[in-house]
This record gives C-alpha cells, structure tokens and sequence, in this order.
C-alpha cells in the first residue's frame, strides 16, 4: 500500500495504516511515497503491475490523477476529485472516502449545524470534499480563498451537482467577518499553519470568532495548529484534522483489504508518530 503526493515526509498515515496491519495480522506494509508531478504517471503505471494492492492520493494530486485512471466510484465522480485508488486485476479505480470520513468526524465531535452555515478556507481537493459533505448538513456553505475565482468555480460545480446553497468570499478581514457570522463550524482546508510553517494561521487575528463556532483544522501536523490555538484562547471548541484522517484512512484500509480496521489502534499509532 502507499501514499502518492508531493510532499508527504509530514504523513503519519503509514505509521496508523502499518498499525491497523499489524493488529488484524495481516501482511500489508504501507509506506509514503514523495511523487513529482512529471512521474504520476509512472507510479499509476506501477500501481497496475500488483506491486501495491492499492494507494491513497493526497496533495496535490486528487484531481491531476483522474485523467490517468480507468474509473470512478459514485462520490469521486460527483467532487471531481479522488483520495483512494483501488486496484481491481489491471484496472485502477478512483473513490473519495473524504466526505464520509469527515461526516462521521463531525458526528463524533456532535457539531449541530442545524440551520446554520459553515465556512470553509481553501478550493482545493480537500476543500471540495468538505463542502461535498456539508451540503449535506449546514444550510449554507461559505466559501474563502486566495482565489476567488477557483472558488466561484468550485461554488457553481458543486451547486450544479448537489443543488445546495453556496456563498463565494473574498480572502480579506472585511469579508472573513461577514462570512463567519451565525457559522457553526469553520474547516481549514489549506496546508496554512502545517509543519514547518508552524506559526501561520488562515484566520485574521483582527477578526473575532463568532459565539458558539467549532473550529476544525484539516492540518494535523503539529498536533496543535496556530488556528486551534486561536480559537481554544477565545474559549471556542477546536480540533485538529488527525480524527479525520483516520476514519478516511479507515474507510479506504477496508476498501483495499476487506477488513474494518481498528479506529483506536489507527489514532493512537498516529498519536505517537507526531509526539515523536
């Protein structure tokens, strides 16, 4: 099994993946591979020769390997936008397991966005699996990026396949305070605040959060976030991504093997690799 991204030295995915193996007694080895952009191609190649059983795509490759693969599953197709690939004989299938695994993450941590509106940075990959989700939840999803035409695009893509309701915004305080207003989560989906730029955040410090917002930052590594250190000073509810990164991983081990993968065993083992 591996990772294909570029770069992904940051990655405790091979630590929680080898783990869940090994507690199930299965022979799978898992490891990160650092993948530059003029060599996807080859490594989608390999994929096909039974070398891996299967691989999870990460940044920035969740949309440029669509072309180089023979399907997609039902939820990749809809998000123009894959994380998981799936060897089947020499056929290589694409599946996103990101909206289900950040479903069931904001379930555990019981964010009610009943009636309320969401706020996402980034347009990315990422950024498009969580709006995917929240669609499903919020009554509106607001939209923040560097680039607001990557953002008006993403809003008209998904508005076109869901039907939902989203709202593009300015990178700018001005507009960071009016998106925020009445949201009952804000999600992190740029790599702002990761190792080794520890100390940015996408939030501006001259903007106040609102009451009663939870803050989830899609950036685990380091285990605490610039942004969640905000938000916990102002007393609001806040979380890394790593609880996220292991159902996806979770969802996508059981794709590959056939076996449910032991959540604890997964985020203890990512626990200790960044405490590391």
């Amino acid at each position: 099994l591996a990772l294909l991204g570029h770069p992904v030295s940051h990655s405790v995915s091979p630590a929680m993946h080898n783990a869940a193996a090994a507690e199930l007694g299965l022979n799978y080895r898992y490891v990160a591979q650092d993948i530059a952009p003029e060599l996807l191609a080859d490594a989608i190649t390999y994929l096909r020769t039974g070398k891996w059983i299967g691989a999870n795509v990460t940044i920035p490759y969740k949309k440029a390997v669509i072309p180089l693969i023979d399907e997609l599953g039902d939820t990749a197709k809809a998000l123009g936008a894959v994380n998981t690939l799936v060897r089947v004989g020499k056929r290589i299938r694409g599946e996103n397991t990101d909206v289900e695994g950040f479903l069931m993450e904001i379930d555990f941590l019981e964010v009610d966005l009943t009636g309320r509106p969401a706020l996402i940075f980034g347009t990315g990959g990422s950024a498009r699996a969580v709006a995917f989700a929240l669609i499903q939840r919020a009554a509106e999803v607001r939209l923040m990026g560097r680039n607001i035409r990557a953002g008006a695009q993403l809003a008209h893509d998904l508005h076109k396949t869901t039907g939902g309701r989203l709202l593009n915004f300015d990178w700018t305080p001005t507009d960071l305070g009016q998106a925020s207003q009445e949201c009952g989560l804000v999600v992190n989906c740029t790599p702002i605040g990761m190792v080794p730029a520890v100390h940015t955040t996408p939030w501006f410090p001259v903007v106040p959060f609102p009451p009663n917002i939870f803050v989830y930052d899609l950036v685990y590594n380091p285990i605490e976030t610039m942004l969640v250190r905000q938000a916990r000073s102002h007393g609001i509810r806040a979380c890394t991504g790593l609880g996220m990164l292991v159902r996806q991983g979770a969802l996508s081990f059981a794709l590959w093997t056939g076996h449910q993968p032991p959540i604890t065993v997964m985020l203890e083992a990512a626990e200790r690799e960044l405490n590391d």
